[in-house]
């Protein structure tokens, strides 16, 4: 018997999931891929120059939890300005693998927020140092407070130092983190905020480097977020060099991650990464084990994550009946 298709719009989904909950899963989605257990093709792009944008599918696939989905994602940067859109629009469709069937499409901002915040979650607690307590963030967009929250959720933050190109988007998130109640500043350059910082995150739409070298310290963890196309870099290539690299997938990382533009340029390759996010968390290659070592991880996005967040989106939606509920697309054979 055919099943009805749930419609969740971002309003329907808003406070459906709790961090630590999506932490467990995109934790649990990485160790699924590092032990060979999902199908993730790569990514697809549709490229928009003349509208400065770019459309990314991404499938995925978790056997073992019988979860699979599809992500329309259209980044287009001058929406907000030109059209009074968002800059990110997506759109995700939940597919039965048992049928093959659409059991929701949902509006995709709310995952992607969550999971991407999730990854570097995952990634500190994987890899920054046990006694990290300041937090800096570069980047005080729509991915800023899912950073904020997840890391939180994944080390004992105590300070939170906050630099954007726009003064007041810094002090916003600022004010989230007292709300905390953590110790909080807008910072007035990003400077001040990586040399005070134990645990930095970088998410901002950069195609140069925002984070100098000589800022960086021994012992410091990097979440690098905001590279997500050919051309795209937020820090120094001079600190991947003297890092621990880790990436959440080579072949995604090398041509739209933050390693992207020293890898096209010869000055990073395959032997200078030391770890996919998924080996580390299956245990197949140890996290953190030099506390002087400067960490980086450079964060694309996998598909996967938004499979596991959607499903549990769907889940808590299909219990307390959110969103539109309406017939199958497709037509039942007679």
């Amino acid at each position: 018997m055919a099943r009805k298709v749930r419609i969740l719009r971002a309003s329907d989904m808003a406070g459906t999931l709790a961090m630590p909950d999506v932490l467990a899963l995109v934790e649990r989605a990485f160790a699924e891929r590092g032990r060979g257990r999902t199908e993730m093709p790569a990514k697809s792009y549709l490229h928009f120059p003349d509208q400065q944008g770019v459309l990314l599918i991404m499938p995925g696939s978790l056997p073992q939890m019988s979860e699979a989905a599809v992500k329309l994602i259209s980044v287009h940067t001058g929406n907000p300005a030109g059209h009074g859109l968002p800059t990110l629009i997506a759109t995700i469709v939940l597919v039965s693998p048992d049928t093959g069937e659409p059991l929701c499409i949902m509006d995709g901002a709310y995952v992607t927020g969550m999971r991407t915040g999730a990854a570097s979650g995952v990634a500190t607690k994987l890899l920054a140092r046990r006694d990290s307590h300041v937090l800096g963030l570069i980047g005080a967009g729509f991915q800023g407070p899912f950073q904020l929250e997840a890391v939180r959720h994944s080390m004992p933050v105590k300070t939170v130092l906050v630099n954007d190109l726009v003064p007041e988007k810094a002090r916003k998130l600022a004010d989230i983190a007292m709300g905390f109640g953590l110790h909080a500043r807008a910072c007035e350059t990003a400077e001040e905020v990586v040399r005070g910082c134990d645990v930095l995150v970088t998410a901002t739409p950069s195609d140069r480097p925002i984070v100098r070298n000589e800022w960086v310290h021994p012992g410091m963890h990097l979440n690098c977020v905001g590279s997500y196309a050919a051309g795209k870099q937020e820090i120094d290539p001079a600190i991947l060099k003297r890092a621990i690299v880790v990436v959440d997938d080579w072949e995604q990382a090398s041509h739209a991650g933050e390693i992207n533009v020293p890898v096209s340029r010869g000055l990073f390759g395959r032997a200078d990464v030391y770890a996919e996010l998924p080996e580390i968390a299956a245990g197949l290659k140890p996290g953190r084990t030099d506390n002087e070592a400067v960490t980086v991880f450079d964060t694309t996005g996998l598909a996967i994550q938004d499979v596991v967040t959607a499903w549990k989106v769907f889940e808590v939606a299909e219990r307390n009946g959110l969103g539109l509920v309406i017939d199958p697309l497709f037509t039942l054979p007679t």
